[in-house]
């Protein structure tokens, strides 16, 4: 059978690969088809139609992109499609009776890991047998129900697994190949947000096994080291374990040891490793060991600094843990950046104060902050739907922090932080790509002088974001904590101040985060790595033939002729909205995040009031009634439309935070701030001048433009004369419900 498999494609997809590798191996014919912009449905779903395939596969795994591929579906369903689709992942795992319910086309979702049932489910279809008695899935029966089939046993010997299907080439990260790469699945956590312990944890209930899985040391370095060979140069490995270390710090250490000793058997030279790490798992002791071991960054879990909010999310006591893991990773030499999470339903203003503070007392590492979000099925978004009247539907809730100050602070921060926080070239994202680059140099290239001072450059640029981040943060928190919650005029006037204080903050930040990549990009151009190639061994060349390398792990091996897709479309807003223009994938690893979206990102300043959750699908515009799923962009200096039109020194991005929070979802108008406008700015060249409108607002707004060239005019359209192409326009537009300050650099206007 001719299956298409289409997937998110910022980094390789481990979980497309695994899913094409094990429809191969039963016989079948595998295209995949990337799908990382909304922008790009309609071309998304013509090459998938292209492809004449019987079976359609749709990769969903992280609820924030669910609206968009399940506007796929319906595409697909209206563009002819009359072959079986499924739908995979953490999401439809969890909301299947949704998924399969509403309307969207889709037939099945193969429930969890899905490598044993995806080709049970194509030899049913090939026979003509009832899908439901395939375990593992679920289905609409042939009354229109839906219902599961009896669930499947997690696969307990991960070493028994194919290889995943590299479908494309590597992104390389100033020069240097960067390869993900899965060697355990599961989590011992208990965190009340994460969709990946309550994924794991439902398919424990229905079919058994263990949550936590771990392939053998050898089998891991069995495949690095193909991997490896084949690029013929040392590369990256990222490790998207859930927790690349465990429990016990000794049984970190004895794991990665005995990859490495299995690597030199193979005759694989040295290597770079990313991982990420609760911070309960690690000791200086440790930390000293994984860097001489190769490993150069480690995303460490803090989520919340303070000691109530840590509890309030299942996190437990670790406040202590969290500053010695830092301070551990720092002493190593191993870079790491963070999330906080410093809005929950039970934070207070003096929880937000302790995340202020632990943001200053560790500025050098680079840090995002957003809202916990229910996901679907989450034991959050279970306790909230018997607490209050959550807003939006399955596929986004919001919900309100029960202290009205803590509230408010939210909805201040939403609007004034938004662009820095969540714009993919925001400078939160560029920020975090910064040290892991300087790590990446030190680790591969010679040290002439230069590099150290590149690497401190980082170091200090890192400290003072970091620290403006905090002091801006306070100062929301001071004024919350001060004014009336009810005087809508200084909380909005307040707001859009302090938004353009930011943004204008962030037009130096720029300024200097582009310097500083420039010169790293230079250095690296300009610079012979350190070599330690690959010598394969016999043992690895006898691996290499056992196990058929050419016709699964060979890079770009898609296995079919069926109109494979290698390159992923265009992306021309990115998803959530937030990227309008990818970067080329050998451009090094500006604004550089290596991990998946966050889980629980998000701050929603779009929020306006829908209709009931749930209010059905409106085929027409392809999207859930009552939500907004693809949303005009909100460009945070990020619109470069065309290669001559990028900001310079624009280098890979290949994972960014992004804000996931429902587009649209009720906001209690006893508060300021409950329905914010959705705005953008466009802008066209006439001359040395740039005209500069505002896109979006409703009719009746106010609007404060800023910029260090000339302005002229005050209403939503302006004439901005620009000293240079790197200066940006600003400007706060304020509705009878809210702010939003939106910002655009001159490189992004047309013509």
């Amino acid at each position: 059978m001719r299956v298409t498999l289409i997937g998110a494609d910022f980094e390789e997809n481990l979980g497309v690969g695994m899913i094409a590798a094990v429809a191969r191996e039963a016989g079948h014919d595998v295209c995949v088809v990337p799908f990382d912009d909304p922008g790009a449905l309609d071309a998304v779903a013509r090459r998938a139609l292209g492809t004449e395939p019987a079976v359609i596969g749709l990769s969903i795994q992280f609820q924030h992109r669910a609206h968009e591929f399940l506007a796929l579906a319906r595409r697909l369903r209206a563009g002819g499609f009359e072959g079986h689709l499924t739908a995979g992942g953490q999401f439809p795992s969890l909301a299947w009776e949704e998924v399969l319910g509403r309307g969207h086309g889709v037939d099945t979702v193969v429930l969890h890991e899905g490598e044993e049932t995806f080709p049970a489910l194509l030899d049913a279809l090939a026979r003509g047998r009832r899908v439901g008695d395939v375990p593992g899935l679920a289905f609409v029966a042939d009354d229109g129900a839906v219902a599961r089939s009896p669930g499947r046993r997690l696969p307990d010997d991960l070493d028994r697994l194919p290889f995943p299907v590299r479908y494309r080439g590597h992104t390389e990260h100033f020069g240097v190949p960067f390869i993900p790469l899965m060697g355990g699945r599961g989590c011992w956590g208990k965190c009340s947000y994460c969709s990946i312990t309550s994924y794991f944890r439902d398919a424990r209930a229905h079919g058994g096994g263990k949550t936590l899985r771990l392939r053998s040391p050898e089998n891991v370095a069995a495949e690095m080291a193909l991997l490896a060979s084949q690029v013929g140069r040392p590369p990256i490995f990222c490790f998207h374990d859930d927790n690349f270390t465990l429990p016990r710090p000794a049984d970190t250490l004895e794991r990665v040891r005995r990859i490495r000793a299995a690597l030199d058997e193979y005759g694989v030279g040295d290597v770079g490793i990313v991982g990420k790490a609760r911070p309960d798992t690690l000791t200086p002791e440790l930390a000293e060991a994984l860097a001489a071991h190769g490993v150069i960054r480690l995303y460490v879990g803090v989520e919340n600094a303070s000691e109530r909010g840590g509890a309030h999310l299942g996190r437990g006591m670790q406040t202590r843990a969290v500053g010695e893991a830092l301070r551990a990773c720092r002493r190593a030499g191993i870079f790491n950046c963070y999330n906080l999470l410093i809005f929950e339903p039970e934070a207070t203003l003096d929880d937000v104060r302790e995340n202020a503070a632990f943001i200053r007392d560790h500025a050098e590492h680079p840090v995002n902050f957003c809202r916990a979000e229910p996901y679907f099925g989450t034991p959050l978004h279970r306790t909230l739907e018997h607490t209050q009247a959550l807003g939006g539907s399955y596929l986004g809730w919001n919900y309100r922090i029960a202290d009205d100050r803590t509230e408010l602070l939210f909805r201040v921060c939403a609007a004034a932080f938004r662009e820095r926080n969540f714009a993919a070239d925001g400078v939160a994202n560029r920020t975090m790509g910064l040290g892991y680059g300087a790590k990446v140099l030190e680790r591969f290239y010679p040290d002439d002088g230069r590099l150290s001072a590149l690497s401190r450059r980082a170091t200090a640029l890192t400290r003072d974001i970091s620290l403006d981040t905090a002091g801006s943060l306070e100062r929301a928190l001071d004024f919350v904590a001060a004014v009336d919650p009810g005087d809508r005029e200084r909380v909005e006037r307040a707001t859009a101040r302090l938004g353009l204080e930011i943004a204008e903050a962030d037009q130096r930040w720029h300024a200097r985060l582009d310097r500083i990549y420039g010169d790293m990009k230079a250095f690296a151009d300009g610079t012979p790595p350190r070599r330690s190639a690959v010598e394969p061994t016999r043992k690895l060349r006898s691996l290499a033939r056992s196990l058929a390398v050419g016709s699964a792990i060979a890079v770009g091996a898609a296995g079919c002729e069926c109109g494979t897709v290698v390159d992923p479309v265009p992306r021309d807003a990115g998803m959530d909205a937030m990227v309008v223009d990818p970067p080329p994938r050998d451009a090094g690893v500006d604004a550089m995040v290596v991990d998946p979206p966050p889980r629980d990102a998000g701050m929603d300043a779009t929020v306006v009031d829908p209709p009931p959750p749930d209010a059905g699908v409106d085929e027409d515009a392809g999207r859930d009634a009552g939500m907004v799923v693809d949303p005009a962009p909100i460009d945070g200096g990020v619109s470069a439309r065309t290669p001559d039109e990028r900001p310079r020194h624009r280098l890979d991005l290949i994972d960014q935070w992004r804000d996931s929070t429902p587009r649209r979802a009720v906001r209690s108008e006893d508060l300021p701030l409950f329905d914010p406008p959705e705005v953008r700015l466009a802008a066209e060249r006439e001359g040395d001048h740039l005209r500069v409108r505002v896109e979006g607002a409703p009719p009746t707004v106010g609007l404060r433009w800023s910029a260090l060239g000339a302005i002229e005019g005050e209403g939503p359209e302006v004439r901005w004369r620009p000293f240079d192409d790197d200066e940006r326009i600003r400007v706060a537009v304020r509705s009878r419900g809210g702010v939003a300050v939106v910002s655009l650099r001159a490189t992004q206007a047309r013509g």
